[in-house]
């Protein structure tokens, strides 16, 4: 059956590189001493690999997970007589209280609200000398250190918090961390029956603060031992094949911009020359543009000399301009005072020409008088 695709919300074996694979088995395997032989619960089991795992040692597993999906895919990975598939809630189990010896809930606390809710079932569902094993992120190493935020995490818990938690429900509480280490390893070519675990780092600035933390809760403080430091080692040297394989590739990447680098050089050089000639094409064109400008001044000067030459002829044309036009105003009075002059002569030559006329007439109607015409015949007036 096809994996689903690894998205950073669950481990998929062969996905997510070694890293995440080395945190994820090794708590399984870690847990298998309290699944020997006795009935086992995986809540938010995901793909099934950590039940199977612990279905090799368990006399039956419990598989619960609130994704349909994952709980087909388990079935049909890894399906068994001695596993049982449940699609359910973490925070509404659906087995009876005090139905199984272990309970495991690896990295899924985070990723609950009700996270209270989930730790009360995981008590209520664990027999009176059972054993729960819970994991969790470290909030400060996990998240505030490295300045990240999982985007499938509802709610991380700092060391304190996360304690509290547990022993709010659990009268034995112990806390253990978990952090993926370089090492070397010591061993007979068959192995030995027993062994040592040196954790210590190989400079103070080199110690690093774990990056999970592991419950080992139970509801009895003597209900079960806890288990000696342990160590989970990949005999394949996936983790150091995938950091070769990465130096190989920076190394790569490392030659490329090598290369990139000396291009961009060329490509700088180039640019220096370009800016070079285009600062002296610039200097020619600042050089015509200044005598230009010399020249243009020289006529603006020149154009200013003839406007003031201007100015003058015309403030000298406006003056002249004045006195025409009083010369005219006044001899326009002139000739409206000799108008007058000659209608008033005129008036006086009609009145004249009328008295004249009025005497002619008189005149002309004494001559046709017969008293005058006797009169001129005896000589008394003038003919």
């Amino acid at each position: 059956m096809n994996a689903p695709d690894f998205t950073g919300e669950r481990f998929v074996p062969g996905q997510g590189g070694a890293r995440i694979a080395y945190e994820h088995l090794h708590r399984y395997y870690y847990a298998r001493r309290w699944a020997d032989s006795g009935e086992v619960l995986d809540v938010a089991a995901g793909t099934g690999y950590g039940a199977a795992l612990l279905g090799r040692v368990a006399r039956r597993v419990w598989l619960i997970d609130i994704d349909g999906a994952s709980i087909r895919h388990a079935r049909g990975s890894y399906g068994a007589d001695n596993l049982e598939f449940l699609q359910g809630d973490a925070t509404r189990l659906p087995l009876r209280s005090r139905s199984v010896d272990l309970a495991v809930a690896f990295e899924v606390l985070e990723h609950v609200g009700a996270q209270e809710e989930l730790v009360s079932e995981l008590a209520r569902v664990v027999r009176d000398r059972g054993t729960v094993l819970i994991s969790t992120p470290n909030k400060a190493a996990y998240s505030d250190a490295r300045g990240y935020r999982n985007p499938y995490h509802v709610r991380e818990l700092y060391q304190d918090e996360f304690v509290g938690l547990l022993r709010r429900h659990f009268p034995s509480v112990r806390l253990l961390t978990q952090q993926v280490r370089s090492g070397s390893l010591i061993g007979g070519e068959t192995g030995s029956a027993g062994g040592q675990i040196i954790c210590e780092p190989v400079s103070a600035a080199s110690a690093a603060p774990p990056m999970y933390f592991l419950a080992h809760c139970a509801l009895q403080e003597d209900a079960a031992d806890l288990a000696a430091a342990s160590a989970f080692l990949d005999s394949g040297d996936l983790l150091a094949l995938e950091w070769e394989r990465e130096f190989a590739r920076l190394n790569d990447e490392v030659e490329r911009l090598g290369a990139w680098s000396r291009g961009l050089e060329n490509q700088v050089r180039v640019r220096d020359r370009m800016i070079r000639e285009l600062q002296e094409t610039l200097r020619m064109e600042m050089a015509r543009r200044d005598e230009a400008i010399r020249r243009l001044q020289a006529e603006v000067e020149e154009h200013n000399r003839w406007a003031l030459r201007l100015e003058g002829d015309v403030e000298a044309r406006d003056q002249a301009l004045h006195r025409l036009q009083e010369e005219f105003d006044g001899r326009t009075r002139w000739a409206l005072e000799l108008t007058a002059e000659v209608a008033a002569r005129d008036g006086r030559l009609r009145h004249t020409q009328d008295e004249l006329d009025r005497v002619a007439g008189h005149l002309a109607r004494i001559r046709r008088a017969r008293m005058y015409r006797i009169l001129c015949r005896l000589g008394i007036v003038p003919r």
